[in-house]
């Protein structure tokens, strides 16, 4: 039997083929072990496994969550249709790529698990070392090239569904939500099966109660809101539109990163509002202030999203402004708490979001 390990890449060996081969990157081969008796399954993990045992949300928090900012709404649809949990799909994806961080999984790759071969005809080729005849040799292999982490995410979503070594029987059927109570009995049930590592749920767990995931259970369908800067102005402007994040880019502005992420429906409307005087945009649930500011010149844009979920986004003011930039939105409390230093005044919370 062949065992592979891949040397950039993600992991999990599946020889007799019954789903697909996932692969496994930058770690010690020593720590490769064959799990279920013989039937050539195998997991490890594109970076040890402590360092997401004891991670403070304080380490690269920005990093982090735009990280889950960008994977979140495909697992939330995905889990929805499957029967599976949000929280642990996203926890697998930071475990297994590393944040994202790792060669395969980085854009242009994004792959997240791993998985070796094509994809609609595209792939990577990667070295990978083979234990073949009691050795390790290194060989070049292919990992399939996905377009998005959507992609990536479906295929690992076929793995715990569609994965049987006996007709009938699902050998993830026990991490499913119908046959679980909560996340940890699925993450429970991972380990030693999905990977080998004793302490896989410990690690799934610190992810998803450390960052909040169990939210992205709830079902509730969203859309990531896009943050820019201009530079000229010392505006920033939020949107949940592709096309009007990309066309602003190619006009100068800094894209910054998934900002929250919004219901795609509410009672709670946000609405957008645009100085044609400063060019300053504006934003509020407040219908009364969205009439205020009409009254004296401002032009309603649209109701631009909704507002919901149990994060909240912070309102400040800036009064120094002389044209646009005047206010600004946030989901971090550090980043209000140091404009609050720099002479911006809090005005409370603007909405809600995930």
């Amino acid at each position: 039997m062949n065992l592979k390990v891949p040397l950039v890449g993600l992991v999990a060996v599946m020889s007799l083929g019954l789903a697909p081969q996932v692969l496994a990157a930058e770690e010690s081969p020593q720590e490769v072990t064959e799990a279920t008796g013989g039937t050539g399954l195998v997991h490890t993990h594109q970076v040890p496994l402590e360092e997401f045992l004891f991670q403070s949300r304080a380490d690269n928090r920005s990093v982090q969550q735009n990280f889950i900012n960008q994977v979140a709404p495909s697992a939330q649809s995905l889990a929805g249709a499957n029967d599976m949990y949000a929280s642990v799909m996203i926890a697998q994806a930071i475990v297994e790529s590393g944040w994202g961080k790792s060669t395969l999984s980085a854009a242009p790759n994004y792959n997240l698990f791993g998985i070796k071969g094509s994809y609609n005809g595209q792939s990577v080729t990667m070295p990978t070392q083979e234990y073949i005849n009691g050795q390790w040799i290194t060989v070049n292999a292919k990992f399939r090239k996905y377009p998005s982490y959507k992609e990536s995410l479906q295929d690992n979503v076929n793995i715990i569904r569609n994965t049987s070594f006996s007709p009938g029987v699902y050998y993830y059927a026990g991490a499913w939500k119908s046959n679980t109570k909560s996340y940890r009995d699925a993450t429970a049930y991972l380990t030693g099966r999905y990977a080998t590592a004793p302490n896989y749920a410990t690690a799934l767990n610190n992810m998803i109660e450390t960052y909040n995931l169990t939210q992205y259970d709830s079902g509730v369908q969203t859309v990531p809101m896009h943050r820019l800067y201009n530079k000229n102005t010392g505006e920033h402007f939020y949107t949940g539109s592709t096309a009007e994040k990309n066309g602003l880019i190619n006009m100068g502005w800094t894209f910054e990163g998934t900002a929250w992420q919004a219901p795609t429906s509410s009672s709670t409307k946000v609405y957008r509002l645009y100085n044609p005087y400063t060019g300053d945009h504006h934003y509020t649930t407040s219908s009364k202030e969205r009439n205020g500011l009409t009254s004296i010149g401002w032009k309603y844009e649209s109701d631009c999203w909704y507002s919901g979920g149990n994060r909240v986004l912070y309102r400040l003011y800036n009064p120094n402004a002389k044209t646009a930039g005047a206010h600004h939105y946030t989901l971090s409390s550090s980043e209000k708490d140091s404009l609050v230093r720099a002479g911006w005044r809090y005005e409370g919370i603007g909405w809600n979001g995930y």
